[in-house]
């Protein structure tokens, strides 16, 4: 008998050490998603008043109110000075990458699908500096 009251006892100390593990790993992903977010005021909206393609894996989107975001994707899918296609889920507001779905190089027969990785806001002085970008 006192035998299995230090297996029962290990197995409770085993389950109580898996908890704390999952709860650590769900704070870490919570943390992941909010660095990948922007908040609610440095959101951009639509209607868009601009969107530029920066690079392969870039993409800048501005509003009417003047938010600017740079779409940060997890590989490259889109071609400079072509369209790229904008799916909006649930509103017309981008936030984080679960809000749009982007699709790069829509002239191709076989338009690419972006994956969002990160979404980050930029200062009036960022946009005026990618707008002078070539």
């Amino acid at each position: 008998m006192k035998h299995l009251k230090l297996v029962t006892g290990g197995v409770c100390a085993l389950a109580a050490g898996v908890v704390v593990a999952m709860t650590a790993s769900r704070s870490m992903a919570d943390d992941d998603k909010r660095s990948n977010s922007v908040s609610g005021r440095q959101c951009v909206s639509s209607p868009l008043e601009d969107s530029k393609v920066i690079d392969r894996e870039t993409l800048m989107l501005t509003d009417r109110s003047g938010n600017a975001v740079l779409l940060h994707m997890t590989g490259p899918c889109l071609q400079k000075n072509e369209p790229v296609g904008l799916e909006f889920f649930g509103s017309a507001r981008v936030c984080s990458p679960l809000d749009v779905t982007v699709t790069g190089d829509i002239s191709s027969a076989v338009p690419l699908r972006c994956m969002i990785s990160s979404v980050e806001a930029l200062t009036k002085d960022q946009v005026k500096e990618y707008n002078n970008m070539r």
